[in-house]
């Protein structure tokens, strides 16, 4: 079975798209599994060696530990969790590892649906991070993947820095991604939304009032992401009015959604452009890493 997802009712806000939609998520079965997000992590700023966290379609997970710098021949706890290191809240607890007489370790095993599921439902809402051993002795890293860092319709003038939306209102002068949605190399939507202003998606706004829209079918969107590479998509439809994300846990295609405005603050509609992947390439550390430079605004 795939990781489930939620199919609660999503009603857009007066601003956009709420970003509190629960972990937890549902959808259909798939053929085959695949990795869906893969987190990396340091531990001890990486000089304790690394680890890596699938996620596969099926809901299934993998978790690689590739160790060095411990005690040897020691048998060392191994938890994901959230706070922080030294008083850590436990997500999931995995099978102790155990080093050689060189504090070396090595290990890749299989994580079931309940524990990832567990898992995917804090990494939703929050940060996640992983602890190997137990004391003075454990080393923690957090565990990260390559999130969207900048948006461009160069046909329309639009070019933002893309960041995780940290306030209760949506700032100006960037775009933010959903964190409770997908990233562009993931199965499921990339929800990316920003103000229907000049500088931001106001073009898109302007374009949706001309014949529905039909000028924006075609147009080439790239989304740049942290690990230096930019997807490149294609405009298929153009939503207008839109009050409810019904069903967007769901979709289980690679979609870009790109979500504005329709009205001054307290307006209900958005507008949602649908776009298609039709290419990814690598890029420069410079082009996918724009400085932004919110402005918190209203």
């Amino acid at each position: 079975m795939r990781p489930r997802r939620r199919r609660a009712r999503l009603r857009l806000p007066l601003t956009l798209l709420a970003a509190t939609v629960l972990a937890g998520v549902h959808a259909p079965p798939a053929s085959a599994a695949t990795v869906n997000r893969t987190w990396g992590a340091e531990l001890g700023s990486g000089t304790n060696g690394t680890a890596s966290l699938r996620s596969y379609t099926d809901g299934t997970g993998r978790l690689t530990l590739d160790l060095a710098g411990f005690a040897s021949d020691s048998t060392l706890p191994v938890i994901v969790y959230r706070g922080s290191c030294t008083a850590p809240t436990t997500i999931a607890r995995f099978t102790p590892i155990v080093t050689d007489a060189t504090g070396a370790a090595y290990r890749a095993s299989a994580v079931g649906g309940r524990a990832m599921g567990i898992i995917w439902s804090y990494a939703r809402s929050g940060s996640i991070a992983i602890r190997v051993g137990s004391g003075s002795g454990a080393k923690c890293g957090a565990l990260t993947y390559p999130v969207a860092t900048r948006v461009a319709v160069s046909s329309l003038g639009i070019d933002l820095p893309v960041i995780l939306q940290k306030t209760s209102y949506p700032p100006c002068n960037v775009a933010m991604y959903m964190r409770e949605l997908y990233q562009p190399r993931e199965a499921g939507v990339t929800f990316i939304y920003a103000h229907a202003r000049t500088g931001m998606f106001l073009p898109l706004l302007d374009a949706s009032k001309v014949n529905n829209g039909a000028s924006l079918i075609g147009r080439r969107v790239q989304v740049y992401t942290s690990d230096s590479l930019v997807y490149t998509y294609e405009i298929t439809r153009v939503r207008r009015h839109v009050t409810s994300a019904d069903g967007i846990f769901d979709i289980t295609s690679r979609q870009l959604w790109l979500q504005t405005s329709e009205g001054p603050s307290g307006t209900v509609a958005k507008l949602i452009v649908v776009a298609r992947p039709v290419g990814v390439a690598s890029t420069s550390y410079a082009a996918a890493h724009p400085a932004p430079k919110p402005v918190y605004c209203r």
